[in-house]
């Protein structure tokens, strides 16, 4: 109990020199802040969207969210996005009629049969999506002996964008799809097409010629570059230079298959009739929530709050384990005065030698096959240790010479019972002050290693998303949101312990209380 009462009184003290400084009460208040915050975060979030965040591009984020977009509040321009699905289409159903085909000697008419699946929307915004997601699914049945699908786009200048005018397999369930996804600034990185899963070459052809006809002579390169901008756009001279600005208006997809079956099979038949078994039109908006998205169609507000709980695990653990080891140590050293006590001091100063940064790039390297969280703080532990010692060592060289330490070694008190209960109480604040303060080292250093490539590449650090923004060459991309915020947190972050190491200030050095 009496211990007890001496760490307590060691830990109400030092609380109270914190709350009295303006410094201490903002950083108490912010520090609060982050810990609501990742305990939110645990317990909304971990460990399932943990998981499909480091995974990256999925099954579930090209789908949800634009890629590369902007803060909303830094778009002028801004487009909402739409999402168009197969239950909003209209359709005429099966219906019988003449059909044209290309025969051996010329063109042919046959009896034959079509359906129509259409929708109209009205497209009025400033801006142009950031992406533009197309998925189709055709079903032609086993006892079809012919199907065409002819996939346009009819803007309100009555142009026409087709998207696909061609036959399709039998027999199965054919998908078209295409995804035309800002990957560099202004550009897209495959060929613009529609793709038939069954075959590996990208179909665009149509696309393009379709391009070529409404830009023919308009100054504007026709291509894969600015694919969304020419789907819904228009030419415009502005200062004497072709420029591409929204064409507002209605638009009407149309998907239109023709289709024979097998003579005596019935239309409406399963294995005698052609029909869309699915359909999607998701044009993604072109800027994101307060922080954007990054490369991978990853919110970075997400990102930023999935990093906190990974922040104060390896900030406190590394920090608070190897602060308790050097102050425990050096208090040894410093109570020790002969020939072990310089031993002692003599390790501690050979490690404290040692180039941190570069052996634990080292080790990292060696253990990448099986690196993690916890692996990387072993590391940094086995370096950091040393630090606090030559402080806590001074302290206790001093304490140690005081009278009442002088008659509890001459009562005949023990070397622990000296050490727990007259020397570390009156060193503890001094241990608190070197770990609050050494929590940003710890957090920028496990950044710089995930910078490098060496950080745990299951988990969603800040460092990790720094990563990410130099891989995906965001600075020369302008994809400034990618790695302003990451940085900001890690400051803001660092800047909590650093205000309440600056309220500790006067815990260390007394002369500084007012």
């Amino acid at each position: 109990m009496v211990k007890l009462k001496y760490w307590k009184e060691s830990f109400s003290n030092t609380w109270r020199i914190i709350w009295m400084s303006w410094a201490g009460k903002i950083g108490i208040i912010m520090l609060i802040i982050f810990l609501v915050l990742a305990g939110y975060v645990v317990a909304a979030y971990y460990p399932t969207v943990t998981t499909e965040y480091t995974q990256g591009i999925s099954s579930i984020w090209p789908f949800n969210y634009p890629f590369n977009a902007p803060p909303c509040w830094s778009v002028s321009n801004k487009f909402k996005g739409m999402d168009i699905k197969y239950n909003d289409l209209n359709t005429t159903g099966i219906q019988k009629g003449i059909i044209t085909m290309q025969g051996l000697f010329g063109p042919i008419k046959v009896v034959g049969y079509k359906v129509d699946y259409y929708y109209s929307f009205d497209y009025h915004s400033k801006g142009f999506p950031s992406d533009v997601l197309v998925v189709t699914g055709v079903y032609v049945g086993q006892n079809v002996t012919f199907v065409k699908v002819k996939y346009t786009l009819t803007r309100p200048d009555g142009s026409q964008i087709v998207f696909y005018d061609s036959t399709v397999e039998h027999g199965k369930e054919t998908v078209i799809y295409g995804a035309l996804e800002r990957t560099e600034k202004g550009t897209i990185e495959l060929p613009l097409g529609l793709r038939k899963v069954s075959e590996s070459d990208l179909i665009y052809d149509y696309f393009l010629n379709s391009l070529e006809k409404i830009y023919n002579n308009t100054g504007v390169i026709i291509g894969p570059k600015y694919a969304q901008e020419l789907i819904f756009g228009k030419v415009v001279n502005m200062n004497g230079k072709p420029t591409l600005v929204p064409l507002n208006g209605k638009y009407t997809i149309n998907i239109s298959i023709t289709f024979i079956p097998a003579k005596g099979v019935s239309p409406n038949s399963p294995d005698g009739r052609a029909n869309l078994t699915s359909f999607e039109w998701k044009l993604m908006p072109n800027c994101y929530g307060l922080f954007g998205t990054d490369n991978e169609a990853r919110p970075v507000g997400l990102g930023l709050l999935l990093g906190i709980p990974y922040a104060f695990l390896i900030g406190f653990t590394v920090t608070f384990v190897s602060t308790f080891i050097g102050a425990i140590y050096g208090t040894l050293a410093g109570y020790w005065k002969d020939i072990k006590g310089e031993a002692l001091m003599r390790i501690a100063d050979i490690t404290n030698s040692l180039p941190f940064l570069p052996i634990l790039i080292v080790l990292s390297y060696v253990f990448r096959q099986s690196i993690t969280l916890m692996v990387l703080a072993g590391l940094m532990i086995l370096l950091f240790w040393a630090s606090p010692v030559i402080i806590v060592r001074s302290a206790a060289l001093q304490i140690s010479e005081q009278l009442y330490v002088e008659a509890a070694r001459a009562s005949g008190a023990g070397t622990s019972r000296i050490i727990f209960r007259h020397i570390f109480p009156q060193i503890l604040p001094y241990t608190v002050a070197i770990a609050v303060l050494s929590i940003p080292g710890i957090i920028v250093t496990e950044a710089g290693l995930s910078l490098l490539g060496f950080g745990d590449p299951t988990a969603p650090t800040w460092g990790k998303m720094l990563q990410n923004a130099y891989d995906s060459q965001a600075v020369i991309n302008g994809w400034w949101w990618t790695y302003l915020f990451p940085g900001l947190a890690l400051v803001v972050f660092s800047a909590t312990f650093l205000l309440i190491g600056r309220a500790i200030e006067p815990i260390v050095a007394p002369k500084l209380q007012k």
